[in-house]
């Protein structure tokens, strides 16, 4: 059953960056691919481009370790119709497997203003690696 409540729509291509990670730190999948355009592509780690439903897998796989998606160290270069935002992303802390998880890096997302004015990401990168503080995957 989906939320009566509709997810929220980005007002600026750095707060769709931001509502992805607040939803997938509350394990909101609907309101994580809602920020996403239909026919995204999503980029994690080093594997190739995903389509939108390898993007609901991957999101599923990160609300699975049940820790906070932290966006930091954010630029935004665009125009009134598409932007480039590169931000840094953080997740730590103690997984549900009673495991350490220390993951960060910096990802791009291209965000296109939609009509109405909102804005949707058409494609992502997330490049998380173990953090140099010698804590495992």
């Amino acid at each position: 059953m989906s939320d009566l409540i509709a997810p929220p729509a980005a007002g600026s291509p750095l707060e769709a960056v931001e509502l992805v990670a607040v939803a997938v730190s509350d394990g909101d999948l609907e309101a994580a691919v809602a920020q996403y355009e239909r026919d995204a592509t999503l980029c994690p780690w080093a594997a190739a481009d995903v389509p939108l439903q390898g993007i609901q897998r991957w999101l599923l796989e990160l609300m699975d370790l049940r820790l906070p998606v932290e966006v930091s160290d954010c630029a935004v270069l665009g125009s009134r119709s598409v932007a480039l935002v590169v931000a840094a992303r953080r997740i730590r802390g103690t997984g549900p497997d009673g495991e350490r998880v220390s993951l960060r890096g910096v990802g791009s997302t291209v965000v296109r203003r939609q009509r109405g004015g909102s804005w949707r990401i058409a494609a992502d990168a997330w490049r998380l690696e173990s953090s140099c503080d010698g804590t495992p995957r």
